[in-house]
Parts: C-alpha cells; sequence; structure tokens
C-alpha cells in the first residue's frame, strides 16, 4: 500500500497510559509523514522519559520496534521504515505502545483528525495533556498508583519504617505533579524535534493513486444500506461475535489474553475463524483439544487484537466485556466507520510473500492498483481476472526478455497473485466474486502458497495452469472504502447527488460530519447545479442570515463561496453593507481569504469587520466543544495555540483575538462575553488572560 503518511497532512493522536487513575494522557499533533521512530520519541519527549528501556508498537497485531530484543518473539517490523500515515490512516485508527517490558507501561494511541499542514508551524506540538508521568523503573502501574497515593499521605511512608520509608521517600520525590506545566512541556518538543520538514521525503507518494487523474463520478447508496452490508460481511461480522460473548466479563490470563478454554469455547460456539478446507478443519479441531495458550491458535491473536483495538471490547483489570455500544446496538455510523478500519488492516497490510518473480509487484502494492481499476468501471462490473491480471503485470515494464515458457509463468504467477489480492477482499465484503476456481487451488491462494507450488513445478520443467477461472464487481460498499481512501492520497474523488439537491443548510450541516480534506469533492456538485449568483445566495443565507444560523456554519461557508469563483466573490461585495453583522462579516471573511483581496482592502475590512470576525472566530470552536458536552475550552485553547505559533499579529484577525480585548468587547457579537471570559480562563498569557477578563465584565455591562 502506498504510504498515507504526507507531506502536507499532521495526525493529531490522543495518547492514553492505560490503567492509571485519574488519567495520564497527552495530546499531540504531528506529521502523518513522520516515521514511528519519531513517534516513539515524541512519546518519549511528552512524557517526560529518558528512553531506558526497550518498547514495541502494535497495529492491527503486527509488531514494530528499533530493533532485535532478547526473547523467543521476533522483535517485528522496523520502525523507522514505517510512516505514521502507513499504520493510521484515518480517523479512528487506534494502536499500541508498549514501554519497558518489565513494568508494561501500555499507551493506547488513537487518531482524533487528520487535517491538513499549515505552512510555517513547527511540528510535532503538544497540545495538552494531564497527569505526571511514572518514574522510569517504579514497578507498574499498581506501583505507581500507590506512590501517588503515597504522596498525599506521608504519614502512611514514615509507618513503614527503616529502608522501607526511606525508599518509598526517594520514588516519591520523583513524582511529577498532576497538572502539567504545558510551557515547559512544549520547550521540551521544541528542544528535542525543532522543525520537522513539510517537504515531501523522497520516495512518498505512489504511482497507483494518481493525483493528476481525477476518479470518476460515482452514485452510493444510502448510510444506512451500506451499514447493513457491512454488518454482513465476514470480517465486521466475525469480530462483533467475537466481542458479544464477552458478556458477561470473562478474566483473561496475565499476557491479557482469553483463557486457553474460552478461546475454545467462542470459537466453536460462535463458528470463528472458518477454515478453507477440511484438511485444515480437522487440524484446527485437533489444535483446539490440545490449545495451552489462545494466541496459539492460528488466526486468533489478529481477531482478537483487531476486536479490541476497535473498541468492540473492554479489557480492564476484571478481564474482559463487550463494549456498551455492541450491546445498545452499533449505529450506522460507527458501523461503517468500523468495517472502514477492517478494510483499511486487509489493503495496508504487509505481503506474506513475492512472486516467482522477484520483479513482481507484492500485494500490497497490487491491492490499491486492483481497486482504482475496479473503481473506474461502471458499476456491477463483471471483469474477468485475467484480464485484471494482464492489465496490472505487463511483462515488459520489467526490462527483461522472457522466453515463451518464463513468460506463460510470469503470466501464471501474476494471475495467483491477482487472485489471492480478489479473496483477501471479498473476505471485507469490498469485492463480489463468480469463483469456478477448483477448492484445493483456491485453498492454496487463502494460505499465500500457490506461487510456491508454480515455482516448484516451474523448477522441475513444467507448471501446469492451476484453473483460476474467476470474475470480480466492486460492490457498493467496496466502493464506499475506495472513496474513503482517494482523497487521503490526493485524488479527487466526487460524490453524484449525495447532498447536490439539498439546501444549503443541510449541505453546511453535513459538511460539519464529513473530513476536511473531502469537503471539496462534496460541495462541487452542489455548486455545479447553481449559478454564482443562486450559490451565493442560498449559502449566505444558511450560514448568516437564518436563526439557525452558527459559527461553524460560516466555516464551512467560506471555502465554497471562495470556490464559486470571481463572479461569486463579485456577488460578495454586495453584502458588505449589510445591516446584518452577521452576513457582512461572512462577506468580509470570504473575501479576506481570497487572492482577489488587495492589501489596502484587507486592512480595510478589518478595520470595519476584524472584531466581530475575531469573536466569530472563536465562537466556533466553542460551538464544536458543545456538540460534544463540553464548554469549548480545550477547543478555544487549541486554536489559540495555533494562532501563537503562527505569529499572527497585529492588523490580522488572530492577532485581533490574541490581543485586542479593548476593541472586542464592543463588536457586538452575540458570543462577546462567554468568548471573553473563556479567553480569560484559557489564554496562556496571564496578562491578557486578566485584561479579556476585564473586557468580558465591560460586555456585560453594556450589553
Amino acid at each position: 500500500m502506498a504510504p498515507r503518511g504526507r507531506a502536507d497532512r499532521v495526525h493529531t493522536l490522543m495518547i492514553v497510559l492505560g490503567g492509571t487513575r485519574p488519567k495520564v494522557w497527552r495530546r499531540v499533533k504531528v506529521l502523518s509523514m513522520s516515521r514511528l521512530s519519531d513517534l516513539h520519541r515524541l512519546i518519549q519527549t511528552v512524557m517526560g522519559w529518558d528512553n531506558m528501556y526497550l518498547h514495541v508498537f502494535d497495529f492491527s497485531g503486527r509488531a514494530y520496534s528499533d530493533g532485535p530484543r532478547p526473547g523467543p518473539e521476533p522483535f517485528g517490523i522496523d520502525e523507522s521504515a514505517v510512516r505514521i500515515g502507513d499504520v493510521l490512516s484515518r480517523k479512528g485508527s487506534a494502536g499500541t505502545y508498549i514501554y519497558d517490558p518489565d513494568d508494561k507501561w501500555f499507551h493506547t494511541l488513537a487518531v482524533e483528525e487528520i487535517g491538513d499542514a499549515v505552512p510555517g508551524t513547527v511540528y510535532p506540538r503538544l497540545l495538552g495533556g494531564q497527569g505526571g508521568p511514572p518514574p522510569e523503573g517504579c514497578g507498574g502501574v499498581w506501583a505507581f498508583d500507590l506512590l501517588r497515593r503515597l504522596r498525599d499521605r506521608p504519614e502512611e511512608i514514615e509507618n513503614a519504617g527503616g529502608d522501607k520509608a526511606e525508599d518509598l521517600h526517594s520514588w516519591v520525590e520523583k513524582l511529577e505533579p498532576d497538572d502539567l506545566d504545558m510551557e515547559a512541556g512544549r520547550r521540551r518538543v521544541r528542544d528535542a524535534f525543532g522543525r520537522l520538514s513539510l517537504e515531501q521525503a523522497e520516495g512518498a507518494g505512489t504511482d497507483f493513486w494518481p493525483s493528476a487523474v481525477p476518479a470518476r463520478l460515482v452514485f452510493l447508496p444510502s448510510e444506512e444500506e451500506l451499514a447493513r452490508a457491512a454488518g454482513g460481511t465476514e470480517a465486521l461480522d466475525e469480530t462483533l461475535r467475537l466481542a458479544r460473548w464477552f458478556t458477561p466479563a470473562r478474566k483473561l490470563t496475565s499476557t491479557g489474553m482469553p483463557r486457553p478454554a474460552d478461546a475454545r469455547t467462542v470459537v466453536v460456539e460462535q463458528e470463528l475463524l472458518r477454515p478453507v478446507s477440511e484438511h485444515e478443519a480437522t487440524q484446527r479441531s485437533a489444535g483446539l483439544e490440545k490449545l495451552r495458550a489462545a494466541k496459539n491458535l492460528p488466526g486468533f491473536l489478529r481477531l482478537w487484537r483487531r476486536a479490541v483495538n476497535l473498541g468492540l471490547i473492554e479489557v480492564g483489570p476484571s478481564g474482559a466485556r463487550t463494549a456498551p455500544e455492541v450491546v445498545d446496538g452499533l449505529s450506522a455510523a460507527r458501523a461503517l466507520e468500523l468495517w472502514t478500519t477492517v478494510f483499511e488492516e486487509v489493503i495496508e497490510s504487509e505481503p506474506d510473500g513475492t512472486g516467482v518473480f522477484q520483479a513482481l509487484p507484492d500485494e500490497s502494492d497490487v491491492l490499491p492498483a486492483l481497486l482504482r481499476m475496479l473503481y473506474e468501471a461502471p458499476d456491477d462490473s463483471d471483469i474477468g481476472l485475467h484480464e485484471l491480471a494482464e492489465t496490472l503485470f505487463d511483462p515488459t515494464a520489467y526490462g527483461q526478455e522472457f522466453s515463451a515458457e518464463e513468460l506463460r509463468i510470469f503470466r501464471l504467477s501474476s494471475r495467483a497473485t491477482v487472485y489471492r489480492c480478489v479473496l483477501r477482499l471479498s473476505w471485507t465484503g469490498a469485492l463480489a466474486l463468480t469463483d469456478r476456481t477448483p477448492a484445493k487451488v483456491s485453498e492454496l491462494a487463502w494460505q499465500g502458497s500457490l506461487w510456491v507450488r508454480l515455482l516448484g513445478e516451474a523448477a522441475h520443467g513444467h507448471a501446469p495452469d492451476p484453473g483460476i477461472d474467476c470474475s470480480v464487481t466492486l460492490t457498493p460498499l467496496g466502493r464506499y472504502g475506495v472513496r474513503q481512501a482517494l482523497p487521503r492520497e490526493g485524488v479527487p474523488a466526487p460524490l453524484e447527488g449525495r447532498w447536490a439537491g439539498t439546501g444549503a443548510a443541510e449541505l453546511l450541516d453535513a459538511l460539519m460530519r464529513v473530513a476536511p480534506e473531502n469537503h471539496r469533492s462534496e460541495f462541487m456538485p452542489w455548486l455545479e447545479r447553481r449559478t454564482a449568483s443562486e450559490a451565493v445566495e442560498q449559502i449566505v443565507e444558511a450560514a448568516a442570515g437564518s436563526p439557525e444560523a452558527s459559527a461553524v456554519r460560516r466555516i464551512m461557508a467560506q471555502d465554497i463561496l471562495m470556490a464559486i469563483g470571481d463572479q461569486g466573490l463579485k456577488g460578495l461585495r454586495a453584502y458588505l453593507d449589510s445591516a446584518d453583522a452577521a452576513v457582512a462579516g461572512l462577506a468580509a471573511s470570504a473575501l479576506l481569504g481570497s487572492e482577489t483581496c488587495s492589501e489596502e482592502e484587507a486592512q480595510q475590512l478589518i478595520s470595519e469587520h476584524g472584531p466581530w470576525l475575531a469573536i466569530d472566530m472563536a465562537a466556533a470552536p466553542r460551538e464544536v466543544g458543545a456538540y460534544t458536552g463540553s464548554n469549548g475550552d480545550e477547543q478555544l485553547s487549541t486554536l489559540i495555540g495555533l494562532l501563537i505559533d503562527e505569529g499572527s499579529g497585529p492588523g490580522t484577525i488572530g492577532g485581533l483575538l490574541l490581543e485586542g480585548t479593548d476593541r472586542l468587547w464592543r463588536s457586538g457579537h452575540p458570543a462577546t462575553v462567554p468568548v471573553l471570559q473563556a479567553l480569560g480562563r484559557v489564554h496562556p498569557d496571564k496578562r491578557r488572560a486578566k485584561a479579556a477578563r476585564r473586557a468580558a465584565h465591560k460586555a456585560q455591562s453594556r450589553g
């Protein structure tokens, strides 16, 4: 799979140290192109640790580390060769980071957002956090909890007496305060990393998702229909059946795995890990009878980790239990989110082998090319596997001459590779197969050993055609999965019909639920159905002129208004004189963001509308916070930190928000008082925070 770590993308990660009460956590922004080795350094830095012990990452059951370590287990994939965007490819993706094999500091890593990198901004960035880290080597979570309790109860240390009391004193003194010094943390990050370049690393990118060629316009069924299809796939259904079995909660072994008896029972009762042949069924039955560790059951460890990483099974001190959302029933959006994660796990997985010819691309390269080809075909097209293999594997591209027999083996090997790919994709429900291939050949392909047999037979003089006879159709669910991936790779993926016929208000509200990188492909079909003047009028009314208008809608509206072009910007100027401050402010904001706005006009717009726009800028993240049940302080703090990092100064809207409290309290914006009060709570400069509180009082008295 092509790397998902693009130089213009940024991951927002939540890092939580498992088992800690209260939670120890950090929120960071890091370039998607950064290596896992960079992420390791970042975790060490924000946790205040000194990298004294071994560590390992785990993503979808695959281990990544910095080199060999003692013991029977393999050390995994080299973390310096893998980008963050390769293993955490989408919002909601998750994994683990384990530090110190003795103390087992188990961190969960979850992607909260993936967005555009801001030119000139220093990455990585520490956004927030809580809880000082455990002292290295202190003995694990239970020891850390004890030390935090003893810090508040020094008399218990004295009661221990002698050397033990002295030892406890020394450990407690190493504890850091639970309230983080964010400035000190950010300083450590800057000292450790400086600036990571925003330039694309050499070799990044892909030949299989060509950004210069937009994908075709496609139609997708409703979210509910897609979710029903996702729930019926073998991939997601099997994971959910495993999760549901853990009601009531079940105890785990010391390694964090189900007990052998439980693993045996759930596999049999829920018919998990379906064998592909009678021979495999016989082997598995015998293995289940002798099972001494759940991880030794082929396929079970990956299935277990998938269910845990997706949050479908909750693991705690008392054991494992079904997540409440599984018991209550998944929403359509959540079902699709889970399915997409499983789908991307397949297309991003490491190859299990190469073809007969070493130059032949492996499966991780073939899968995206295969999916793009099927995506471009008309809906419900049934395409023969031989045709797919011949298109994907052109022997003239390998720079060597093949004899007639070598060419025949080349084509057989390429078919075997593509056949394994389509079998794996059919397991996710992304492909529908019409398969007439002999069962034994299918079994070998599933196992990844079909090409080995071809190679062995070729070495003995002749390799018969194994008889692969299959045709392939990309399902609507498969189209949905591919379309989720294309925009992240820089490929425009327009969608026909989803919001093109809706009103402007519905469009703006829908965009709030769509990743920013997908916005343009969603609103362009809407614009194509309207003239420039109609589009401007409808967007302005929905975002600023109606009772339901909001700061978040105005944020969504700006890109749409600028996308209308010169004619739309010309029409916006007519709104600058509106008596409605929200309407005039939206027009001014869109014009300020356009390339047609001269410096002189920009200064005039800021002079007339700046205070209102500054309050509106701060009101939007507070509204976003309200959607999640918070007061929005965390979101506003993130915005303030970004403006500070960008160096927003006098003469800019961001500069007004940071420093212009004397002007802001007179803005007339309905959110003036709560925004200024929030600034008084979150502004890192105590002097300006105090000024904001005074300004809030003035605005409140005035109003």
